[in-house]
């Protein structure tokens, strides 16, 4: 009885490994795709047929397919997005806040990259394409998602270059600034909002990229791409570095000139930077290079050191 038992054990053992076996083989056999993955939404994606006809909503995103070499399949970007010099022009969708429907639909794409913003979209795509939604709310978010990005394409070893670059190019910022000590880092706060003065929340990426670049970002207990911060929060906080992209918002007027506001380190130091939007508000494939750069304004004299 025994020996008729070990028998089964093994004739079953074998059997797996066959079947695991034959499983890998045509994993890799010509023609053979498959890919599954949870999204920023949480939904899980399952794709069994590599997407040919791509619209990207989402100009962070945009810049990762260009950079594994997935363009061919990018048929549709918004107007904010920048087509790399020698590429071929694509069509616009409108903008990332107002997506054209009528110019998706005639792009028939079969996947889509959205945000959380874009619920017209999902409602009428929805049951018609790949909807995939990657949010990044830290560096590791990006590693993520250019490596999704490079599943999705079939393209796995150029989203590995391109992220262990990433990671290269913070690992050097790192080395820079690795000697400030904790009591001498600088308070750093990252300029949002058109009428009224918003920061990042405290999940946000730019928060992340603060860190990374060697400053101290505030904690005000509240999430979100984009949130409130009052006069008092403000003064609490008392920046002694202020970078945002848009040098004419009204923003960038009130803590310039309005009392309260201006009375604080880094207005009245001079250590107010505007950085290209392009770099301050995406997190994508140029996260290592802005670092860089931000750092480098946070502690100019680290980076003049050889």
């Amino acid at each position: 009885m025994k020996q008729t038992a070990l028998f089964k054990k093994t004739v079953l053992f074998f059997i797996l490994i066959f079947l695991a076996s034959v499983a890998a083989y045509f994993q890799f056999l010509p023609g053979h795709y498959h890919t599954t993955f949870t999204d920023g939404s949480g939904s899980t994606i399952e794709i069994i047929k590599k997407p040919a006809r791509v619209v990207s909503l989402v100009p962070a995103i945009t810049e990762i397919i260009f950079k594994v070499g997935a363009d061919e399949t990018l048929k549709g970007v918004t107007e904010h997005d920048k087509i790399p010099a020698g590429a071929a022009p694509r069509k616009i969708m409108g903008g990332f806040f107002r997506p054209d429907t009528e110019k998706i639909e005639e792009v028939n794409p079969d996947m889509i990259f959205v945000s959380s913003l874009h619920e017209e979209v999902r409602e009428e795509f929805g049951d018609r394409a790949i909807l995939i939604e990657l949010d990044a709310h830290s560096v590791q978010d990006i590693y993520e998602n250019i490596s999704i990005i490079g599943r999705i394409f079939q393209r796995e070893k150029a989203a590995l270059r391109t992220i262990d670059n990433i990671k290269k190019e913070f690992e050097a910022t790192a080395q820079k600034v690795k000697a400030v000590p904790q009591v001498l880092k600088k308070r750093t706060i990252r300029l949002m909002g058109g009428d009224s003065v918003m920061v990042p929340g405290d999940d946000s990426f730019q928060n992340s990229y603060i860190r990374a670049a060697g400053g101290i970002p505030p904690i005000l207990n509240k999430t979100g791409n984009v949130v409130p911060i009052t006069k008092e929060e403000w003064l609490a906080f008392n920046p002694q570095v202020i970078y945002a992209c848009n040098e004419m918002s009204r923003a960038a007027e009130i803590i310039r000139n309005e009392p309260g506001w201006k009375d604080v380190d880094a207005v009245r130091e001079g250590n107010v930077f505007f950085f290209p939007c392009d770099l301050t508000c995406r997190a994508s494939i140029n996260a290592g290079d802005f670092v860089t750069w931000l750092s480098s304004s946070i502690y100019e004299d680290k980076f003049l050191k050889r």
